[in-house]
């Protein structure tokens, strides 16, 4: 017997403890990840112009009846102007321009706000849930013709109602835990005579609550319906998590008893990563304005 795999039997509860924390470790890796990546995550990022580097947050998503802010924020180079071009989304309307100028908007975004200053515009609030703007911001530093901060490709931001806070907060309280729960199970099938059948029930239990009951809430406030996925839909948001679902009893149908199929907890792990690698939101609701009809609300 090794050194190593003799502390390991020496000191089971600080092995336990090392685990959990890894396992939240890498579980806040991935929600920070989640965080930074999707359609309706800010665009914040540097722009160089010759007077100086703009400063964007660029918001993609917003509550209905607040006004949609677009802005470079301070501290902002002399002599650069900008405009924003806009319409409604599968509108098929005229675009409209609007040019920025010095303003201050407060930000709130899950429970939190955010007072900013800089130079933008502010689009009028639409009023259907998941409808959507499509946008570009042109930048001229008084050398040269504008340019597109995107090129040619437009920036979209999504309308919703409005979530309460609580809610929203203890649905990703509750689905953090069930990744946890999910990591750790993972750790704990890979030592030969760990104790991980519990664990697959926590998953499970914990992924139900979060995504099957606190979900489906989060997705009736702010689109005005429960459950968009299969066979109702093809939400990603709602779909990714039902296959997780299923692999995950999977696993636990074949560990029932006395059978032991580590591999089937790792395959269900494995598809729980490549579940939260799928940014959030993408191919989610969306209201078309052509036909009056939406994808995942009600409108």
């Amino acid at each position: 017997m090794t050194s190593e795999g003799s502390w390991l039997q020496r000191h089971p509860t600080s092995v336990s403890v090392l685990l959990w924390v890894l396992a939240a470790a890498l579980t806040l890796a991935t929600f920070l990840y989640q965080d930074k990546t999707g359609p309706t995550q800010p665009i914040e990022r540097t722009f160089q112009t010759s007077k100086g580097t703009l400063h964007t947050k660029f918001l993609r998503s917003e509550n209905i009846g607040t006004d949609l802010a677009v802005m470079f924020v301070a501290p902002v180079p002399e002599g650069v102007t900008a405009t924003v071009k806009y319409r409604r989304y599968t509108s098929g309307e005229p675009w409209k321009t609007a040019k920025m100028a010095p303003m201050s908007v407060t930000v709130s975004r899950r429970g939190s706000t955010e007072e900013l200053e800089g130079l933008g515009v502010r689009l009028p609030s639409l009023k259907e849930r998941a409808g959507k703007y499509e946008y570009f911001v042109y930048v001229s530093d008084g050398t040269g013709k504008a340019v597109s901060f995107t090129g040619d490709k437009p920036i979209y931001a999504r309308y919703k109602g409005a979530v309460p806070t609580p809610v929203l907060i203890v649905h990703i309280l509750v689905i953090f835990a069930s990744m946890t729960f999910a990591i750790r199970t993972v750790l704990e099938s890979l030592r030969k005579q760990g104790n991980y059948v519990w664990m697959i029930w926590a998953t499970i239990i914990s992924l139900i609550l979060g995504a099957f009951v606190l979900g489906p809430l989060v997705q009736w406030y702010a689109f005005n319906v429960w459950w968009s996925g299969v066979p109702f839909g093809f939400d990603w948001t709602d779909n990714k998590v039902l296959v997780e679902l299923v692999f995950w009893v999977f696993a636990l149908v074949m560990n029932l008893g006395k059978r032991r199929a580590r591999w089937a907890v790792w395959l269900a792990g494995a598809v729980t990563l490549v579940v939260y690698f799928i940014p959030h939101s993408v191919f989610g609701s969306e209201y078309d304005y052509s036909s009056g009809t939406g994808r995942g609300t009600t409108g």
